[in-house]
């Protein structure tokens, strides 16, 4: 902004002014007081106006500019039943239009799931789940259960029943399937659960500002790249991800499980895309 004061003759006659210019990413402004007798007061008042001057920068109908490719489809389809949940599109980065009203509908989502304010609490998050998730407190959990005889009992489930409090013979098998998960893959058993969410946070973190559209692409595919070698196949990582939401949301997953299989009745399946594909940057 810079601003000049002088005289200007308007239709014949000439009097004092003072002339403000600004420059927005939108346009140009110039905001002129025009008098043909100057007073300090006037002045004072204009420059009162100028600060009360707010742009309404023009609404952007979608600032998303990725192509769909097979990558891009992958990272989608890694939290695609999240986005049908949510009523979204999985086939689209992100899944909503990169607008001023997905911004804000974000910003309100992150804060009050994941305590996410600004970029700074976003990069914390981010290396939570990345570095340690759901998946540290669950091989404890497991090492527990382990050190109290579940391995070597014969009926797991009357072992969790006699040795936690369960409400049902339902919660009970959920143990007993997180257990044998556990025992044939280790530490990374719910590692699908805390991985898709971390690609899912990258598209959250874009929608809401604190990323651009290329950081979380970058990300995305970094973390993308991490997860694949884990799992052999769609079903493989889907498994882990639903054992992991019983553990963090102590219910059954198959609502979950429900919308994954109608995913791929769908003819725009996302899980079409060859789990196996090349993942490489294409944006």
């Amino acid at each position: 902004v810079s601003a000049c004061q002088g005289k200007m003759k308007i239709e014949g006659l000439t009097g004092d002014t003072c002339i403000v210019y600004g420059e927005s990413d939108y346009a140009f402004y110039a905001i002129l007081y025009y008098a043909n007798t100057w007073k300090d007061s006037m002045l004072d008042s204009f420059k009162a106006s100028c600060e009360k001057f707010e742009e309404k920068a023009p609404e952007v109908k979608d600032a998303t500019t990725v192509e769909l490719t097979d990558t891009v489809r992958w990272i989608n389809a890694s939290y695609a039943i999240l986005t049908e949940l949510n009523g979204w599109d999985y086939n689209r980065f992100a899944g909503l239009p990169a607008n001023d009203t997905s911004r804000q509908i974000e910003i309100a989502s992150l804060e009050e799931w994941w305590d996410v304010t600004d970029r700074a609490s976003a990069e914390e998050t981010l290396d939570w789940i990345l570095t340690e998730g759901h998946r540290t407190q669950f091989a404890e959990d497991m090492e527990d259960l382990k050190a109290m005889g579940m391995g070597d009992a014969s009926d797991k489930t009357a072992f969790i029943k006699e040795n936690l409090t369960v409400q049902s013979d339902d919660e009970a098998a959920m143990f007993v399937n997180w257990y044998a998960a556990y025992e044939e893959f280790g530490d990374n058993a719910i590692a699908g659960w805390d991985y898709c969410r971390a690609l899912n946070l990258m598209s959250f973190y874009y929608l809401a500002g604190y990323y651009t559209e290329e950081e979380a692409l970058n990300g995305s595919l970094a973390i993308a790249q991490q997860v694949q070698p884990m799992f052999d196949s769609w079903d493989a990582l889907v498994d882990s991800y639903m054992i992991g939401y019983e553990y963090w949301a102590e219910e059954s997953s198959a609502e979950r499980r429900a919308i994954y299989e109608d995913l791929q009745s769908r003819k725009d399946n996302p899980y079409t895309v060859d789990f196996k594909t090349s993942l490489e940057k294409t944006w």
